[in-house]
């Protein structure tokens, strides 16, 4: 049965007021002491116009490079990690140099969560072209996780080339740090070349069953691995009907900003503190190993909000998985 070590949390290096450093890593302290397995961060450049973030009175975002260092040193047993970062923003050395120090500096806690990214300012901030990161990205899993493991590297791809490059230091973790692929079906492969596990948005138990566990199965045949499954989805630990009612508008915006057919009731765990239990069990029992659960709607709500319901998720829903 899955336990509150089976769950990771989600920080938010943004909000709709403005978030300090301090928050952040407060929260993350928070989730090392309840017992959370990690404390994963988005790490988006900047905020869309689109989408929920239209009615944010504040366009602060705190780069999550930078914050998870500070979050390493003030923490000691929980795993750090990003869902996720975005291989195509820089070249791939430059990702497998930062990664490997942060491996270091946490002393083998880095979780490195990577996905191809989406969200087209992401790479119009940065002047890079959205329509190849497909490409770019399979090159660059290829050489960073090579820099983690070869002493001197030759790679020559259509976006990147390397001639007997070394990297020091190595990950402290072997072969390398766990990577968390971040995306959809089409991304499994990914998860079982290179990856510990695929982490999809907000699955149900039909999808979980019928669709991704037979094609980790199948992937993971070809390449002699074992790919796991890992859902990202929100929380919310009602009081009372009529209390997630009230909510309800928020985890339907948060969720549905790009399907607006989806129901939340039916992705998100959501309700009493037996709901939210039963619904992680269904979904561990379909398939999902591990679940990436944020308290915050996505920065919709605040720091201090999280933290409180994070506080009832571990008294009241994790005692009863």
């Amino acid at each position: 049965m899955p336990n509150i070590s089976d769950i990771s949390v989600m920080l938010f290096p943004w909000g709709a007021q403005k978030t300090s450093v301090n928050e952040i890593v407060e929260i993350a302290k928070l989730a090392e002491d309840i017992g959370f397995y990690s404390a994963t961060m988005p790490t988006h450049m900047t905020m869309a116009p689109g989408w929920l973030f239209e009615t944010f009175p504040n366009q602060d975002v705190l780069d999550a490079l930078a914050l998870a260092p500070v979050i390493a040193a003030a923490t000691s047993r929980i795993k750090i990690g990003f869902n996720s970062i975005l291989p195509p923003l820089l070249p791939p050395y430059q990702w497998a140099k930062y990664l490997a120090t942060l491996d270091v500096i946490s002393d083998g806690r880095l979780i490195a969560g990577m996905a191809m990214g989406w969200w087209e300012e992401d790479f119009t901030s940065v002047g890079v072209d959205r329509k190849m990161r497909g490409k770019q990205f399979d090159e660059q899993l290829e050489v960073i996780t090579r820099l983690w493991q070869e002493d001197r590297v030759n790679f020559a791809g259509d976006h990147y080339q390397l001639a007997d490059i070394p990297l020091e230091p190595k990950p402290i973790q072997k072969p390398y740090p766990p990577i968390w692929i971040g995306g959809g079906v089409k991304s499994i492969w990914r998860a079982a070349r290179y990856g510990e596990c695929i982490l999809a948005f907000w699955l149900n138990e039909d999808e979980v069953r019928d669709q991704w566990v037979p094609k980790l199965k199948e992937e993971g045949a070809k390449y002699g691995t074992d790919p796991k499954l890992a859902s990202f989805t929100f929380a919310y630990v009602a009081d009372s009907q009529s209390d997630l009612e009230a909510y309800a508008p928020k985890l339907k915006t948060a969720v549905a900003f790009n399907q607006p057919d989806i129901d939340p009731r039916r992705v998100t765990i959501a309700g009493s503190p037996e709901a939210c239990a039963e619904q992680i069990r269904l979904l561990h029992a379909a398939g999902i190993w591990h679940f990436v659960v944020e308290f915050q709607f996505h920065g919709l709500e605040t720091p201090s909000f999280a933290m409180k319901q994070m506080e009832k998720f571990a008294k009241e829903v994790a005692p009863l998985l």
